[in-house]
């Protein structure tokens, strides 16, 4: 089996192209920048420059999947969240069809995000597939862009869409700040009620994606939620990092005001160094919600998938890689 991976130098994407080879695919990675491949270094996976796919897909097209993971999870405005994750993805399916690829392809799996389809409603319920999408940030309105984009190639390719929801794991960073402040006996939470959010460990969301490229009888333009069936209370999750490290951290509420008043510091922070910050607006609009909980049922249903790993085995598993690799 032959697959092309984008976003194989990341988070998400380099648990993929582990997961992929572990199933005997002989895996591509189209790189921006091939000093990014750390995370490749103990992955026999091949490389090119993302500036000579086109080059590398006409000599050789016969590719069997095609998994998109590259994507902006941060950018300063929409029209850069739109270039990296609506634009892109255009340009890639372009470049598929173009090159003769798409006549071998079996299938083309873009992953998304649930930020495509917005938080529940005011009752919690868990949204799903079916559901109106309800973006609410720039990077969530990006992504569902990105997935109307592929939408309209899937009688053309087989295509199916998947939505990870907040994801953690070994290399991770953003879920990472958890980690720290744990060790620093300290639970930052934002003050109110508590918030409900489905999670995914990065493992079986790799697993996950590359099942849903080898469901080759799933109707072309599906759209999948990958997360653990049951969601967290996210206070819940903190403290239980904290219990996987030995500690007892003291629960801290953060007024919304005071987080609001550092997301507009990140934000003016972003401006001036060109690099946008993990906290900032539109950041602290997704963390007000009361609940971002997705259905897993179709996963399920259709795909035969669900999570397998316990989530204070995968906690430790995290903290373990952490401190093996010096971040903590």
């Amino acid at each position: 089996m032959r697959c092309l991976i984008t976003g194989g130098t990341g988070f998400v994407g380099s648990h993929v192209v582990e997961v992929a080879q572990k199933r005997g695919w002989d895996v591509i990675c189209p790189v921006r920048d091939t000093a990014s491949t750390r995370r490749l270094k103990d992955i026999k996976a091949k490389t090119c420059r993302l500036s000579e796919l086109e080059s590398e897909l006409r000599r050789s097209p016969d590719i069997e999947y095609m998994i998109h993971v590259a994507g902006a999870t941060r950018a300063l405005s929409l029209e850069e969240y739109d270039h990296a994750n609506a634009e892109f993805t255009r340009w890639l399916i372009q470049l598929v069809i173009d090159t003769g690829a798409s006549r071998s392809l079996k299938r083309f799996v873009l992953v998304s995000s649930q930020a495509a389809a917005g938080p529940s409603g005011k009752d919690c319920s868990p949204v799903s597939e079916q559901d109106d999408p309800r973006p609410i940030s720039n990077y969530g309105r990006s992504k569902l862009k990105g997935e109307k984009v592929a939408s309209i190639f899937k009688n053309k390719i087989p295509i199916t869409i998947v939505r990870p929801p907040t994801v953690f794991g070994p290399r991770d960073t953003d879920v990472f700040g958890v980690f720290k402040s744990a060790r620093l006996r300290i639970t930052p939470v934002l003050a109110g009620p508590d918030r409900l959010v489905s999670i995914i460990y990065v493992e079986d969301l790799a697993d996950g994606i590359v099942t849903s490229a080898e469901s080759c009888a799933i109707s072309s333009g599906e759209i999948f939620f990958l997360a653990n069936e049951k969601p967290v209370i996210w206070r819940e999750f903190a403290q239980m990092v904290g219990r996987s490290m030995g500690c007892r951290p003291i629960v801290t509420p953060i007024p919304i005001a005071v987080m609001k008043l550092i997301g507009k510091i990140g934000d003016i922070t972003g401006k001036i160094t060109k690099k946008p910050a993990l906290i900032r607006s539109e950041k602290i609009v997704e963390m007000e919600q009361i609940a971002w909980v997705c259905s897993t049922e179709k996963a399920r249903d259709i795909m035969g998938w669900t999570s397998t790993t316990p989530l204070h085995e995968a906690v430790d598993r995290t903290r373990d890689w952490y401190f093996r690799h010096g971040w903590l």
